[in-house]
């Protein structure tokens, strides 16, 4: 971290009151210096009160504080900015995370004063395009990066209502209540009695110290025991709240593990400090969570074995108790009984009842019943020999017909088995809780770096798709190229007519190696659409990132101008203030300047001595380039004693469907026609009748 940003205080425009939002997003000052200084555009704009344009606008403030160098100190006119946003919003169209996508804002071209830095970001820019070479054929990779998100570690665990903290000690209640009272009940008990009451009311307790531990309780109530809750490890008393870091970023943490494993699976080094056996670790523990905390379901036998039983035991005890009456109601119709004498007489003085002695017969078949009831229910419930003791519980002994069941049974049954599944599944997240305590840095540091990733990832995959090359860089001062594609229009046609083109000294370089030439033309020929290409390359050439063409070649500057065409001939004022804006390139520092069409400023007899002027100015300075498209270069020629360089842009005719046949490249010291004879032909050759009598007599001019 720079030695010059040591707070939020050294942070441009970062008052008092926002750096406290700051610091109640990110958690702490140091964790939002760390996504300030290094450019975490995504984090920054969720801050309360911050937008992507503030937050863009705030990381360029800080990055020209730590290198001493602003956007604006290469990018000089508006449109290069344009340009250069233009360039921007292509390449984002690569990214594949919403990190990657607006961390590409933070780059920006350097002026040639920045040399190391464009130098280090050709080398960098270097390795993505052989990332997104070796990982073209792959679309794994993209459809995870598109799962991974920035990790959200501010989640507010629920309250859990069904476990309690239970003690006899003031202290410790105290403890308790401050440090596990929001996401638990903790209770003060004050006796065996309120102990065993509160005791039933959950699922799960744990008894922060000894004071009930010998006391002989009910078999209903198993409570925990640990004899000092202050030494015992978090995990182990809330297990979900580290479990809940991971599930609910579950989807990020386990894709950035897959990128991980599938980069170096490609041969590509990547987070090398971390082993093969902690991501094998961090996996696997991962895959037994789900994203609401829970363990996944089959994960655990014995588990999925009480759910079953809890969900279905009302229902299968209603089954077999329907069955085993109709069993008795048929051994009831099939029977006969038989009084002997004694029997008889015992039920006429009243010492039996009737209904005694029929008990007594029935009894072999009402027991038998209740056998086989219970027997079904602990086979089909898969219930174990300790849980069979609770099902022989569910029915009286005493014969009753139809037979019933004790509901309160069954309800004390059940909360054992909740109890038990309530247990394991807290053993199992104390055992997954204990695992990932270790493992968030580990996992905040891979989702980083995944995410970091992508953003080169993102510039390798946008020079692959365009086919681009890093240029070379020239000593003597030029810039030549071959096969130069104008980006803006293959990004909106996919395919254009590739160029060839030279300014100043370079291995392309017509005889006449002028450093400022005058670019001629016919309309639509692409003079425009050059130019910006120039722009492309330069902006690119400039950021250290690769540039549109088959092969490149070029000087660094200290500045660009680019002066795009203006609409209509200016006003007083505007004409005054165009004058100023070129006024700045008449210093001795080394720059580039582009323009296009500054005849408009005013009119055409005028405009060709400015610009006359203008040129000679920039010939002068042998560090300068420019290239500048007008219609005027013969008056232009008149009105300088200079030798200025003019290339054109010329159309041959028309093809058979009217269009302008063009050679886009342009021809070296060549004053070509603007050609507006071959338009108006085109507008005649499709019309007819008045309309193309009226070009015919226009034609008849040229």
């Amino acid at each position: 971290m720079s030695t010059d940003i040591r707070s939020l205080e050294d942070v441009p425009r970062i008052g008092e009151k926002m750096a406290r939002r700051f610091v109640e997003y990110f958690g702490s000052e140091e964790l939002a210096l760390e996504a300030i200084v290094g450019g975490d555009i995504a984090s920054i704009s969720e801050v309360d009160g911050i937008g992507q344009r503030y937050a863009v606008s705030l990381v360029h403030d800080v990055r020209s504080k730590k290198y001493g160098v602003d956007v604006s100190d290469f990018l000089k006119t508006r449109e290069s900015m344009d340009v250069y946003e233009k360039l921007l919003d292509i390449i984002r169209t690569f990214a594949h995370t919403a990190y990657a996508r607006d961390k590409l804002n933070i780059f920006f071209p350097y002026p040639s004063s920045k040399l190391e830095m464009i130098m280090e970001m050709r080398t960098c820019v270097s390795s993505y395009m052989e990332t997104a070479q070796a990982l073209a054929d792959d679309c794994r990779v993209v459809s995870l990066l598109q799962k991974v998100k920035q990790l959200n570690l501010r989640y507010e665990l629920p309250k859990i209502r069904d476990r309690v903290i239970m003690t006899g000690d003031q202290d410790i209640f105290e403890y308790s209540r401050e440090h596990f009272g929001n996401h638990m009940d903790v209770q003060l008990v004050r006796s065996l009695s309120e102990f065993i009451d509160v005791a039933r009311g959950y699922s799960h307790v744990m008894v922060a110290d000894d004071t009930y531990l010998s006391f002989e309780l009910p078999e209903d109530v198993n409570p925990e025991f640990v004899s000092d809750i202050r030494k015992v490890p978090e995990w182990k008393i809330i297990p979900e709240k580290n479990i809940s870091s991971f599930s609910k970023n579950l989807e990020s943490i386990s894709s950035s593990i897959e990128v991980v494993e599938l980069l170096r699976s490609k041969g590509i080094k990547f987070m090398e400090s971390v082993s093969e056996d902690d991501i094998g670790i961090l996996g696997s523990t991962l895959a037994l969570i789900d994203e609401e905390g829970d363990i996944i379901q089959g994960t655990d036998e014995e588990v999925d074995r009480l759910d079953f039983a809890i969900e279905h035991l009302a229902q299968f005890v209603s089954a077999e108790v329907k069955d085993a009456n109709m069993k008795l109601d048929e051994d009831l119709k099939n029977s006969e009984l038989t009084l002997n004498g004694q029997d008889m007489l015992k039920v006429m003085k009243g010492s039996v009842e009737l209904k005694e002695l029929l008990g007594k017969k029935l009894h072999s078949s009402y027991h038998s019943a209740i056998k086989e009831c219970s027997s079904n229910l602990c086979s089909n419930l898969n219930l174990n020999k300790k849980e069979s003791i609770f099902v022989d519980s569910l029915f009286s002994e005493d014969i009753s017909h139809p037979m019933e069941v004790d509901s309160e049974q069954i309800s004390i049954f059940k909360q054992h088995l909740i109890q038990q599944v309530s247990k394991r599944q807290i053993d199992h997240k104390r055992e997954v809780s204990r695992v990932l305590s270790s493992y968030l840095g580990m996992s905040r540091d891979m989702v980083k770096s995944v995410l970091e990733f992508d953003v080169g990832f993102s510039i390798g995959c946008f020079a692959n798709a365009y086919g681009l090359i890093l240029p070379d860089i020239l000593s003597s001062t030029g810039m030549g190229f071959e096969d130069g594609r104008n980006m803006f229009l293959l990004s909106r046609y996919g395919d254009v007519v590739p160029i060839n083109y030279s300014v100043g000294k370079n291995s392309l370089s017509p005889e006449d190696d002028s450093n400022v030439v005058l670019l001629s033309g016919v309309n639509s020929g692409g003079k425009t659409s050059m130019l910006e290409l120039l722009a492309q390359s330069v902006i690119l050439a400039h950021m250290g990132f690769p540039v549109p063409a088959s092969s490149f070649e070029i000087s660094l500057t200290d500045g660009f101008y680019y002066f795009a065409k203006s609409k209509g001939t200016l006003d007083a004022g505007a004409f005054e203030t165009t004058l100023k804006d070129f006024s700045v390139v008449a210093d001795d520092s080394s720059k580039m300047v582009l323009v296009d069409e500054l005849e408009s400023i005013t009119e055409p007899g005028a405009s060709a001595k400015i610009i006359a002027g203008i040129l000679e100015v920039l010939s002068e300075n042998e560090k300068s380039m420019a290239v500048f498209v007008s219609h005027l270069s013969e008056l232009i020629l008149e009105s300088t004693d200079r030798s200025i360089r003019v290339d054109g842009i010329e159309a041959s005719g028309l093809d058979s469907d009217l269009n302008l046949v063009v050679d886009r490249s342009p021809r070296y010291s060549y004053i070509a026609r603007s050609t507006p004879e071959l338009i108006v032909e085109r507008l005649s050759r499709k019309t007819d009748g008045p309309e193309q009598e009226f070009y015919e007599r226009l034609k008849s001019k040229f």
